[in-house]
């Protein structure tokens, strides 16, 4: 399903019935990362997955701000008629989130959540829990260059990695071209609205995440009690894709605790 939006169409996959599920992805992802969630919940829920602008199957240019993807997230839920969905965002995807919440406060949800993410990217001397080395100082370097090593800690599991790979051959993502949505991301900071958040959110953490330093679900969590964290073991930055079965026990129990 391809759905209109300015100066681009969205790649949507909407499966099942019921309660709505919209995930969103992290930079230069796929809705294929959601294939183990897809899979698991269209039989209990009708789950959105869709590439962002110029990415994927998506055309358009690649967007320069989260505003621009907020945006666009509010089409894709006016077309599809929507009502009340949980929206489960990974990464970058939160940022997008966060941007959407602030652009769109009454437009209603029925809960958030956050995967593996930082509400503010850049490390100062009283934030310890952004991107590792990421400071004002650092930021144009690891704009260009992009950090060393593995997002997981295992791998995807088999179904979720063939089909990504299967989609980045078909459409590969040119990392370059997308600096400055990037470079928004790496510069936001989304506390002052997660702080001010009055609908159910969950932030589900990753003990081995290569990217963050974890403490940030705690601090948010200290101050606004409308959050909430579960940290899962044995996983890296890609918890849905390489942990399915722990991911969707907790989104199964926040749907469940918030319907």
């Amino acid at each position: 399903m391809m759905i209109k939006v300015p100066n681009a169409k969205l790649s949507v996959t909407v499966q099942g019935t019921g309660r709505p599920i919209v995930f969103l992805n992290g930079y230069g992802s796929y809705k294929e990362i959601w294939t183990a969630q897809l899979t698991a919940f269209s039989r209990q829920a009708r789950t959105v997955a869709f590439d962002d602008r110029g990415q994927g199957e998506s055309t358009g240019s690649i967007a320069t701000s989260l505003t621009q993807l907020a945006d666009d997230l509010a089409v894709l839920l006016a077309d599809l008629k929507l009502d009340r969905p949980l929206l489960v965002a990974h990464s970058m995807g939160a940022s997008v989130l966060w941007a959407f919440r602030q652009q769109y406060p009454k437009i209603p949800v029925s809960g958030l959540m956050v995967v593996d993410q930082s509400p503010k990217m850049i490390n100062t001397p009283d934030w310890p829990f952004g991107y590792h080395g990421l400071t004002s100082q650092t930021a144009p370097v690891q704009l260009r260059q992009p950090r060393a090593g593995h997002e997981t800690l295992h791998g995807m599991v088999p179904a979720v990695i063939n089909a990504f790979i299967r989609a980045e051959n078909r459409q590969p993502f040119a990392r370059t071209d997308g600096l400055a949505l990037l470079k928004d991301h790496f510069e936001a900071d989304w506390r002052g609205v997660v702080l001010q958040e009055t609908m159910p959110t969950l932030f589900v953490t990753a003990a081995q995440t290569p990217y963050f330093n974890n403490g940030y679900g705690q601090w948010l969590i200290r101050r606004n009690n409308h959050l909430r964290e579960v940290m899962i073991q044995n996983c890296g930055h890609d918890i849905m894709a390489e942990v399915p079965e722990a991911f969707n026990q907790t989104l199964r129990h926040f749907m469940m605790q918030n319907q």
